[in-house]
């Protein structure tokens, strides 16, 4: 991962923590591609956290980086995780997208899913 990425997933854990989430795992890998941050959210939701990391002087807005083939992966590796982590299975969860410049959290959209 460059090192934007990572500095914007420390910018986002922080972020999260800060907002009283608790970080249950990162960069949880499967075959089908990687969860950047799972968390449970204060109100118990388990938020499973696509973080983007965003350029000013990118001519891409970073959520459309977030296409359904991206979701689709992200719901295969959900599956996975819960597969691994069963005491999460009967959780309300939603899909959140966290788009950070590497200093600060831009946007957080919470309603993907």
């Amino acid at each position: 991962m460059e090192a934007r990425g990572v500095e914007g997933e420390r910018v986002a854990r922080r972020y999260l923590e800060s907002d009283g989430y608790r970080i249950v795992a990162t960069n949880f890998h499967s075959r089908w591609g990687e969860l950047d941050i799972v968390a449970v959210s204060p109100d118990g939701v388990v938020a499973f956290c696509e973080v983007k990391s965003y350029s000013p002087r990118s001519m891409v807005n970073p959520l459309e980086a977030v296409t359904p083939a991206k979701l689709r992966k992200i719901e295969k590796t959900i599956q996975y995780f819960l597969m691994r982590n069963p005491r999460y299975f009967d959780s309300e969860m939603r899909i959140e997208v966290i788009v950070t410049d590497g200093q600060r959290v831009l946007d957080h959209l919470k309603t993907l899913r």
